[in-house]
């Protein structure tokens, strides 16, 4: 064992020629009294020392690869920015399906609408990462051609109308009964807002059905209870500012029959209690006063 008696000299070659050989390594105190010392060679050193830092090296690069430590290092985007391009590449994945889809559904809209079948359209997203289509189109069934002779003929299914029907019932030759016994005070004028007439009413009346049919509405306003009945051959008449409901939605009832009553809490001073009537035919509003008498 052989001791470096001039570590300070600087010469390079002296390293170089004991790199083999073992040396003193030694830690002293403050007093100048040694408290560690080990005897290793240059060589072994040098080997020590590059794998303590490729040690450090390997570590180091585990924890940033697996744990979020850069995530926090201030200007690196760190795993939160792969993890959300990945989910970002994913969502434009399904949007292209759903692209795939919505094609095949259009083509297939466009197929039936020029009186052609359906088509079939097979979707391989495995090749080449992207959709490939393959049509063929499907040759109609029996059942379907039969369902189609329905829908297009003028049977009872049929979507022409039938003109062999008789004629729709007009509105001039129904049966309908005044609903009350009252004066017009404001006529029929659509220009003006108005679909309808008001009727002013000497006292308290009844309010009845102008003919059979069934309530389909029937609400408190402001002004009273309006209340709507749906009558055969497509007519609605529409009862506003009755002061009493006698019926409720879906009562079936018959022409003359009381479906309210009229109102005037001044009554004594002599005021009058006014509703308004509306007459609806194939929803056109149509003037009262040239089918009722009040």
């Amino acid at each position: 064992m052989r001791e470096i008696l001039n570590m300070g000299s600087g010469n390079f070659r002296y390293f170089l020629r004991h790199l083999k050989v073992r040396h003193r390594i030694s830690m002293t105190d403050a007093e100048g009294r040694e408290v560690w010392y080990s005897y290793q060679t240059i060589w072994k050193l040098i080997g020590r020392v590059a794998l303590w830092v490729a040690v450090v090296f390997v570590a180091s690069l585990l924890i940033a690869a697996f744990t979020k430590v850069l995530d926090i290092v201030p200007g690196y985007e760190g795993i939160r920015s792969r993890e959300t391009m990945i989910e970002n590449i994913i969502r434009l994945d399904s949007l292209e399906r759903e692209l795939a889809y919505m094609t095949v559904y259009t083509e297939n809209v466009a197929q039936v609408m020029e009186g052609k079948g359906p088509v079939i359209r097979n979707l391989n997203p495995q090749e080449e990462d992207r959709i490939v289509a393959e049509k063929e189109v499907i040759a109609p069934s029996a059942i379907d051609s039969l369902l189609r002779s329905q829908l297009e003929g003028s049977g009872r299914y049929g979507l022409k109308k039938n003109k062999n029907k008789a004629k729709k019932v007009n509105i001039s030759n129904m049966e309908m009964l005044s609903p009350v016994k009252a004066m017009v005070v404001e006529k029929f004028a659509p220009a003006d807002g108005r679909y309808g007439v008001t009727l002013s009413v000497a006292d308290i009346q009844q309010v009845c059905a102008v003919q059979d049919g069934t309530v389909v509405l029937c609400v408190w306003e402001p002004e009273g209870y309006t209340i709507q009945i749906q009558h055969s051959s497509n007519l609605l008449t529409i009862y506003r500012g009755v002061g009493q409901a006698h019926k409720q939605v879906g009562d079936r009832v018959e022409g003359g029959q009381a479906i309210g009553a009229t109102w005037n809490d001044h009554l004594s001073e002599g005021d009058k209690a006014t509703i308004g009537l509306e007459l609806w035919y194939d929803g056109r509003a149509v003037d009262p006063e040239q089918y009722l008498l009040f």
